[in-house]
Order: C-alpha cells, then sequence, then structure tokens
C-alpha cells in the first residue's frame, strides 16, 4: 500500500480538506538530508555508549526477545511481572519514541519495568521500521501487524479482554494511528499518550508560537523539520488519521484514553486538544488530585494530564545536577503510577 493510498477514514475526502505535503526547496532536502543522519549517528553513538557505560539499574526487569514471521527482523521485548501465576495477563503495548527515525524498544524499559513489576501487567515494546529508508505509513503498519501477531500469541497467556497500548512522542502517534486499522479496531480497549505526535498538518512555527512565553528554547524546534521530511513522502494528505491520529474520528478510537503533555512542549496543545475533544462533555469533570507538579482532570473514559515547567520527553531526559535529577525520577515514577492505577481500576474493571 502506497502512502498516498494509505488511509480512508477521513471524515471528507474532498480535495479541499486536504493539506498535501510538498517537496522542500532542493537546498532544504539536502539539509534535512544530512541532519537525519547526523542525528541517527549521534543518538545510536550516545545511547550505545551510555548503555555501554552505565549499569543497567537493578530494578528493571529482563524481558524476553520475541520475533513474529510476519516481521522476522523487528524484535519485541516482553516483560513478564514476576509470580504472575498461571492466570491470563491484561497487556500493553507500548511504541518507543525517536522520531520514527531511531531508538529501539528498550529505549522504554523503566516505563515497561514499572508497568509489568507494580500492576501485574504484561509488557511488550514493540519496535518498527525506521525512517528515512521506510516512511509512513510503513511504521503504522508494523505496529498492527506486531500487535496482531502478539494478540494472537497463546504462548503470552493474554487476556484479551484488557489490553492497552501507548506510547512516547512518535510512539505515541504510532499507537493512536495503529489501532484504527481493520486489523486492530475493537481489540485495543485503552490508550496511553506521553507528549504525542498528533496533528501533523499545523507548521511548526505554530506549534511553537503557543508555547508560554517562559518556555525558553524548545527541543524539538531544531530536529522537527528534517525528522518530518524523513517521515512523511511528498503527495501526503498531513490530515490522513493513520499520519495525524489527533484528527481521527471519535469512534474510530478506543473508549479508553490517557493523554500527557509537558507544559513547554510545542506538542502540548494537540494532546490537551484531542482530550477535550474526546471527553463526554455530559459526564462530570474531576481534577486528578494526586498530581503535585501539573495540573489534570478526569472526565468519564478520558484522563488529561500536564506535567507543569516539563520540556518533551521529560519521562527519558534526565537532569545535570543529582538532586533534579531524584525529583524528575520521582515525579515520572508517580505518574507511571497514576497511569498503572488507571489502567487496573477504571479501564479493566469499567
Amino acid at each position: 500500500m502506497s502512502a498516498s493510498e494509505a488511509s480512508p477514514l477521513l471524515e471528507s475526502s474532498s480535495d479541499t480538506d486536504k493539506l498535501i505535503s510538498d517537496p522542500p526547496a532542493y537546498y532544504l532536502r539536502i539539509a534535512y538530508f544530512i541532519g537525519v543522519w547526523a542525528f541517527k549517528a549521534i543518538f545510536t553513538l550516545g545511547l550505545g555508549a551510555k548503555r555501554l557505560l552505565f549499569p543497567r539499574p537493578p530494578n528493571l526487569l529482563h524481558p524476553e526477545p520475541k520475533t513474529y514471521p510476519i516481521r522476522p527482523t523487528l524484535k519485541s521485548l516482553v516483560y513478564r511481572p514476576q509470580d504472575s501465576g498461571d492466570e491470563p495477563l491484561p497487556v500493553y503495548l507500548n511504541c518507543h519514541g525517536g522520531g520514527w527515525a531511531v531508538a529501539d524498544p528498550a529505549a522504554d524499559e523503566e516505563a515497561c519495568s514499572f508497568l509489568a513489576r507494580n500492576f501485574n501487567i504484561l509488557v511488550v515494546s514493540v519496535d518498527y521500521h525506521k525512517s528515512p529508508k521506510w516512511k509512513f505509513p510503513f511504521a503504522v503498519e508494523d505496529i498492527a501487524a506486531i500487535a496482531d501477531a502478539l494478540l494472537n500469541d497463546k504462548s503470552l497467556n493474554i487476556d484479551t479482554s484488557k489490553v492497552a497500548m501507548g506510547g512516547f512522542s512518535a510512539g505515541a502517534n504510532l499507537a493512536f494511528a495503529a489501532c484504527q486499522l481493520p486489523v486492530l479496531k475493537g481489540r485495543v480497549h485503552a490508550l496511553v499518550g506521553f507528549c504525542p505526535v498528533l496533528n501533523q498538518n499545523e507548521k511548526l512555527e505554530e506549534k511553537l508560537a503557543r508555547r508560554p512565553k517562559d518556555a525558553g528554547t524548545d527541543g524539538l524546534e531544531s530536529s522537527a523539520r528534517f525528522l518530518d521530511w524523513a517521515y512523511v513522502p511528498y503527495g501526503t494528505n498531513r490530515n490522513d488519521p493513520l499520519l495525524s491520529p489527533g484528527l481521527a474520528k471519535k469512534e474510530d478510537l478506543p473508549r479508553w484514553a490517557y493523554l500527557v503533555g509537558a507544559e513547554y512542549d510545542c506538542l502540548c496543545y494537540e494532546a490537551h486538544r484531542l482530550a477535550e475533544r474526546l471527553a463526554d462533555p455530559e459526564a462530570e469533570r474531576k481534577s486528578i488530585p494526586d498530581i503535585s507538579t501539573g495540573e489534570g482532570w478526569s472526565q468519564a473514559s478520558i484522563r488529561w494530564e500536564c506535567a507543569k515547567r516539563q520540556i518533551h520527553a521529560f519521562t527519558h531526559v534526565a537532569e545535570w545536577t543529582s538532586k533534579k535529577e531524584k525529583e524528575r525520577v520521582k515525579m515520572v515514577d508517580e505518574l507511571y503510577h497514576r497511569v498503572g492505577t488507571w489502567l487496573k481500576e477504571e479501564v479493566w474493571t469499567g
């Protein structure tokens, strides 16, 4: 399936409702090509050095690698809770971030281990082909195909009535997109998005303009353009809900969703906007009482949370001082605990 044929899910198919991705000037194509490959090289070297030089925290679970014939070159990591017994387990399918271009399933091992260890959830971190070699919609199809294989894998002993999917940044984009495809639609009951990319029909300048005046420089400002160029083929309709899942029809997404934004992140607005659109207007809106470093609300099956004074990928980017890093880790652990509690006590009991 070509990118231009990617999705029949738009509410309207008229040409006036399309925002087509046009090729940039030649000099920008050269700059973006250099930028994305330099980004991939630097990220890969940095991640490799970190894993080589710093010991793996002892509280992390040791995952089991899994591959399936449908995508034999893509390895998923299965985090099994300790002493889970013989009962079928709820499953959370995680999609890692990295601008569709970098990283791997182990990049989110802290979150995956936390949810599996503390909430008796089978957590699987899923991989996908990276841009620029593999452009939209290949990564979306990878996630959907592997998720289908995982849910059909009897050896994992999954309770298929309790399935959630989520991710970080571009990974959240893929999770919110993949669950709309026929092979997964109706089988995923909840979505979780941490700093998700949800609207690819807006220019970066518009997103940056919405940030608070005291936010400083956005980390995405230097990379968003070439990452977008590397992922989105020319001629793609940017209103396609597989590319911009924040524009999907409400009925094409699972009933339950937990969206997390960061106040200083240029992507915060689109996450908040989707939460508002999905929320039941007739339901009572309740504040989330256990947030000490942000604000948020719960309205029926939708939750929204904004981490105050935080940047994009605050869940992964370490602070420079040990004191601030301890505070960040504590805040992130509390966030993961709220997500796990929501899945266990609301989604999978409601």
